[in-house]
């Protein structure tokens, strides 16, 4: 070989060296598009959003690095969660997020068919929003996890701290297909407790003062779950609530701070990240349709004592003892 052989052949090597490195680089920094839709901002909602953040940057999903994170709030309007949906789908996403049912619902029309992958978070019963076909079955490229928990352990968590509830009132939005579900679960539950189940509605955030005030005249306690357009509006809740003297108590552990009694449910953050190893792992090639749906891993139960001292309540310090988070101011 001669030199100048030699050379144009160590040239070419080099040449396809970096050529090879450089493909590889953009190969590893490709952008990925996730898109989040959150139904309306709330404590509960709020904690899941982070823990789907904080989620994706474990698995190693960093927004303006290699990935495009763009998360939209629809503020509690079934309208604009579809123009969020169909904003989003415009800008064809690798995979979108709906937290909360009608977000998710919105995204669910215009998935079906496509190559993008919708990942739900924060659905009571995806079946009943028709999301998936059941819980042991995905729709194609749909899954997520849900954030529902046995209620018969709420209801006596609740006769614990009250003893004496016999009409348990229940405010939501009949636009919200996990309310309907929750209340049909309730009405085959409450009876088994000699409790009856008082049902008032509010189909916005404005509407839920005036429900909250009805109903809190005509119930021994207060039960709000999952509802998106009730836990927008706690603080009217607890406030009508006050009046009566009766307590008010969530599925939803972040709200209790905002003076709800007690709240034995699931972690919301945590629900966040577990939806976030279920969008890395599609990413990361795992097919969708052989990820069932994920509920919650465990229970934890919050307590508020100054609400409860405000209802006139004491609450048993066995209770007290048993608690993850205790609010005393």
């Amino acid at each position: 070989m001669t030199y100048k052989t030699n050379i144009l052949f160590t040239t070419i090597i080099t040449i396809c060296t970096i050529l090879f490195f450089s493909n590889k680089s953009i190969a590893q920094e490709k952008i990925v598009k996730i898109y989040i839709s959150q139904f309306v901002e709330h404590p509960a909602l709020d904690s899941t959003v982070r823990g789907i953040l904080d989620g994706l940057s474990s698995a190693g999903y960093v927004n303006g690095k290699n990935a495009d994170i763009r998360i939209e709030s629809a503020q509690g309007n079934v309208s604009l969660a579809g123009q969020i949906a169909n904003k989003f789908m415009s800008n064809d996403p690798d995979i979108v997020v709906g937290i909360g049912t009608i977000s998710a619902q919105s995204f669910a029309k215009f998935v079906k068919n496509t190559d993008t992958k919708l990942i739900f978070a924060s659905v009571t019963d995806p079946v009943e929003a028709g999301l998936i076909e059941s819980l042991d079955k995905t729709d194609g490229n749909i899954s997520g996890v849900s954030n529902f928990v046995p209620l018969e352990p709420q209801i006596e968590m609740f006769l614990q701290i009250k003893p004496s509830i016999k009409k348990l009132g229940f405010v939501y939005n009949p636009g919200e297909l996990n309310s309907i579900s929750l209340i049909e679960k309730l009405q085959a539950i409450c009876p088994k407790y000699g409790i009856e189940l008082i049902t008032i509605t509010a189909a916005k955030t404005s509407d839920v003062a005036q429900s909250a005030t009805k109903i809190a005249s005509m119930v021994d306690a207060i039960f709000i779950s999952n509802d998106n357009t009730a836990l927008s509006a706690m603080r009217m809740m607890v406030k009508a609530a006050n009046l009566q003297k009766i307590p008010v108590f969530a599925s939803d552990t972040d709200i209790v701070e905002q003076g709800v009694i007690a709240a034995y449910g699931p972690n919301q953050y945590e629900i966040g990240r577990q939806t976030a190893r279920m969008i890395a792992s599609s990413l990361n090639g795992k097919n969708i349709g052989n990820m069932t749906t994920e509920f919650p891993d465990k229970m934890e139960l919050f307590l508020n004592l100054k609400a409860a001292k405000a209802s006139g309540i004491d609450i048993a310090p066995k209770l007290i003892k048993s608690a993850k988070s205790i609010y005393k101011n």
